[in-house]
């Protein structure tokens, strides 16, 4: 998501400044950045790898079903490196995402599975930046399988505590000759925490840590291998009870990590950010919850900075 140091092997374009770039420079540019451009572009496009919104660790009761559908609206701009623009480009990304959960109890513990589905629409503009990274891609992204336990699970104290693990297998759209895609080609495995808990009738908190392990990726634009650290994120947020039925949050998240290699080289690109988050919560009859959020990045060091993130979320329980 900033100014371009300098790069090793086959891209680097070096650390004199140039007052008036060539296209040649700019297009090289574009290349040297894709090790990181790569990393937010995949449909979980903001830095956590998977999206904690207010009540999602609120436990499902046994015999729960709940099927919700997602819609976001994303602007990125940049790419960004070293916490400076590097060019002024653009990605506007449309994601729809659907997932089915279903809560059961073994023994004195609460479980949830899920599983969700995404689908996702980016466009890259401008020249030459739609070049370097494929000037569209649409298609589904990537299927993720979840389970959740509660280790905590204390309704007479509004307090809840769960862990869960996720897998997200490499099923989704993916062409190697583009780095745009929304599909990643594969495994990659998150391991998180979610706390909630109220701190007076009117407010309360919510907390939840996350790592994010990565599998290879042996066909990266051109036979290459892409390799990645593992990442973490912190997501919390604060939730004011205006009435039963509505709910206020402000929120932020921070992470860090996920440097990637390519074909042996590291490329010095940890996605460092922070985010902002508001909305609210709408608690309908029949078991109906309708979220609205608004988030962008705060800071930035590598990537893409989303300027502007619109998320509308129904669920309904069962």
């Amino acid at each position: 998501m900033t100014v371009i140091g300098t790069y090793k092997k086959d891209f680097s374009i070096g650390t004199k400044p140039c007052s008036r770039p060539t296209d040649d420079d700019i297009i090289r540019a574009m290349f040297a950045l894709i090790p990181l451009i790569c990393l937010l572009m995949p449909v979980a496009g903001y830095a956590a790898v998977n999206d904690v919104l207010p009540g999602d660790y609120f436990p499902l009761q046994p015999g729960q079903t709940t099927l919700t559908a997602y819609a976001y609206d994303r602007e990125l701009q940049g790419p960004y490196a070293g916490g400076q623009q590097t060019f002024n480009g653009r990605v506007d990304s449309s994601v729809l995402a659907l997932r089915a959960a279903r809560g059961f109890r073994v023994g004195d513990t609460t479980l949830a599975g899920v599983a969700v589905l995404p689908w996702s629409n980016s466009r890259v503009s401008p020249e030459p930046l739609a070049t370097a990274l494929g000037g569209k891609a649409e298609g589904l992204a990537d299927l993720r399988l979840g389970l959740t336990a509660w280790l905590i699970n204390d309704k007479a104290t509004a307090n809840y505590l769960g862990v869960s693990g996720m897998l997200i297998a490499p099923t989704g759209a993916y062409d190697a000759r583009q780095v745009l895609n929304p599909g990643e080609s594969r495994w990659r495995f998150i391991l998180s925490g979610g706390w909630q808990k109220d701190i007076t009738p009117s407010f309360l908190v919510e907390l939840s840590p996350e790592i994010a392990f990565y599998g290879d990726n042996d066909d990266y634009t051109g036979k290459r291998k892409l390799e990645q650290r593992t990442s973490h994120a912190l997501t919390s947020y604060l939730r004011w009870r205006v009435t039963p039925a509505w709910h206020v949050h402000v929120g932020g998240q921070v992470n860090h990590g996920g440097e990637t290699r390519i074909s042996g080289v590291d490329q010095h690109n940890p996605a460092n950010n922070e985010r902002v988050m508001a909305g609210m919560s709408w608690f309908l009859p029949d078991q109906q919850q309708v979220i609205l959020r608004f988030a962008r990045d705060n800071d930035i060091d590598n990537g893409f900075n989303t300027s502007r993130e619109i998320l509308l979320r129904y669920q309904k329980a069962f």
